[in-house]
């Protein structure tokens, strides 16, 4: 016979019955709430950080082994970014925290390289110990956006405010006002889902959004003054999608804070408002913004409205949501697919993205597509601002490797770009589609483009060998981290163009200023070679982190093409694209 034991009699006699399995919730390591730091202490870990980020110092934090830090949704090592070029940190920021969840956030401005910069980041804290860092730092480029004056921002005195009672809602409420906020925008037609009270204001990026201020013609807050105003007209019709994380809730105070991106696809370049009026986009092309935004919700209302957010390339991903998915790889098949074969492809490609004709392109079964190191679906993005490419594009094919580099001109709602594509095939089919999109948006070096260089066929005594120009290419990308001379086999009149734009001479710019803020190029690679014109096309990142007290940390994505005559590089062509600093490849 059997000996039933019930839970009270096993204590009693000291045994241990076995637990079900999942007995917390999904994701937390005990169904407990961790209690260890509760507000006040995350107010002061949060405060730490900011004192640590103004000494450069981020070893006096409370970290955790496993701490991830992003700047800008790029995974950096903690101590990178910001924290080697910053010299200055707001005395008046925003502070808030949730002791239920364990995050805290700080909205408020630095000073970088002695210039201001808004400045936003939400940490997260496990018994006692920071294991996540999620910042956005916005600085003034020739991108249009917000950018209030810094020094002394004033914040809405709302967040810091203790709700009564009778005014404060649960926790779960706040979560889906704050979301309904993102509803609103998120193809924005004049249809509002969100409450706003009569008040409400935002403020982003130090710049109060929502009231006119004087001599301003062009915002916004010129064409409607109001939170619930400006969504009725439907203003802000160019969110295409809005991605979001709403982490932090302070209820007491009526706070949430998410995070997120915008996602502006620009397909139309100009729309109408409910009342009739035209309204035409600032930019032409696809883009994101990634920000932190703190809500203040009083009686079931959103109040207050702080942001700060920066341009990032479009649908860029965050790296606290998952990882993204690499981009395929596919071994070169010179019997199946050759140098016509690839140069088809690469046309095929191109000519497709007039008009979103994706479909007419023969793709593989598994495809990978990415623009400016962000991975995106075939169809979106470009195949729906592109309305002309260039006629004549150089191609250049290359069996041995089983890739094509188209490069050219296009035309996004008529603004003209360069444009870099690299097809891979996979077999008789495209595999891999890597865009990079360089925009006069971001400024010099920039030409306005009008063809790709035209690069006859050598004759034979002025050919080079494959094994030689990649040994050179290689050699040339190396050299420009070193710091110093031109490397070998660089010709004396050699011309560098950036961007259709020319920068110089190619051997005095080795050991300039230009090439001195080089940190290091990485993920160095040989794309192409065509032996009878002389042309190596090569792939790699630049890294320049703005440790010598200008600028700011920023990463370029660079494909550039080398033309050899006679064992020597007579010719330099590099088009580039700005990314958040450290930011990989897909």
């Amino acid at each position: 016979m059997k000996t039933l034991i019930n839970a009270a009699s096993a204590v009693a006699l000291g045994l241990t019955l076995p637990m079900a399995a999942q007995a917390q919730a999904p994701g937390e390591d005990s169904a407990v709430p961790d209690t260890s730091c509760q507000y006040d202490c995350l107010i002061g870990i949060m405060n730490d950080h900011m004192q640590a980020l103004s000494e450069r110092n981020f070893r006096r934090l409370p970290l955790a082994a496993d701490v991830m830090f992003t700047e800008n949704n790029v995974r950096l090592p903690l101590g990178q970014g910001l924290w080697r070029t910053v010299n200055g940190v707001d005395d008046n920021g925003l502070v808030v925290a949730d002791e239920t969840t364990g995050h805290a956030a700080w909205f408020g401005a630095v000073r970088e390289n002695d210039h201001s910069a808004f400045y936003a980041v939400r940490i997260h804290v496990d018994r006692g110990l920071i294991d996540e860092i999620e910042t956005v730092v916005h600085r003034r480029t020739s991108l249009p956006a917000p950018f209030g004056n810094p020094v002394n921002m004033p914040h809405f005195t709302e967040f810091a405010e203790v709700l009564p009672e009778e005014e404060r809602r649960p926790r779960e409420r706040l979560l889906a006002i704050a979301d309904s906020y993102f509803d609103t925008v998120e193809l924005n037609d004049g249809q509002v889902f969100a409450p706003f009270s009569e008040d409400c204001s935002r403020l982003e990026n130090g710049i109060l959004t929502t009231a006119v201020r004087e001599g301003e013609q062009q915002s916004a807050a010129a064409i409607a003054s109001g939170c619930r105003e400006q969504f009725e007209l439907g203003i802000y019709r160019i969110n295409k999608r809005i991605r979001r994380d709403l982490p932090l809730v302070d209820v007491q105070r009526g706070v949430v804070v998410g995070a997120g991106f915008f996602d502006h696809a620009n397909e139309f370049d100009r729309y109408l408002l409910t009342n009739g009026s035209e309204m035409r986009t600032a930019l032409k092309w696809p883009n994101s913004i990634t920000l932190l935004e703190a809500f203040r919700i009083r009686d079931a209302e959103i109040q207050r409205i702080e942001a700060t957010f920066t341009y990032v390339p479009y649908f860029m991903h965050n790296p606290f949501w998952g990882e993204a998915a690499p981009m395929p790889r596919f071994a070169p098949h010179p019997e199946i697919c050759d140098d016509p074969c690839l140069s088809g492809f690469a046309t095929s490609v191109a000519n497709a993205m007039v008009g979103n004709q994706w479909q007419d392109v023969n793709w593989g079964e598994t495809v990978g597509y990415s623009e400016n190191s962000v991975g995106i679906r075939v169809g979106e993005s470009i195949w729906r601002t592109i309305n002309a490419i260039d006629e004549s594009p150089l191609v250049v094919a290359d069996e041995e490797t089983g890739k094509a580099v188209w490069i050219g001109r296009i035309e996004e709602h008529g603004q003209p770009a360069w444009a870099a594509f690299t097809i891979a095939a996979d077999g008789y089919a495209v595999g891999s589609v890597d865009a990079t999109i360089p925009r006069s948006n971001y400024g010099p070096p920039w030409a306005e483009p009008v063809s790709a260089t035209d690069f006859d066929v050598l004759p034979a005594n002025r050919r080079t060998s494959r094994e030689h120009m990649a040994a050179r290419a290689s050699d040339f990308m190396a050299a420009i981290s070193k710091n110093g001379p031109a490397p070998h086999g660089v010709a004396v009149d050699c011309e560098w163009q950036v961007n259709g734009m020319v920068v110089g001479d190619c051997r005095s710019l080795f050991g300039g200023p230009v090439l001195t803020r080089v940190e290091h190029t990485r993920n160095r690679e040989l794309l192409a070679i065509d032996e009878e014109r002389g042309l190596a096309v090569v792939k790699f990142f630049e890294d320049i982190p703005a440790t010598d007290g200008t600028g700011y940390p920023l990463t370029y994505q660079v494909v550039e093409l080398y033309r050899f005559e006679a064992g020597e590089i007579t010719r330099v062509e590099a088009f580039t694209s700005e990314l958040p600093y450290g930011m990989r490849p897909r």
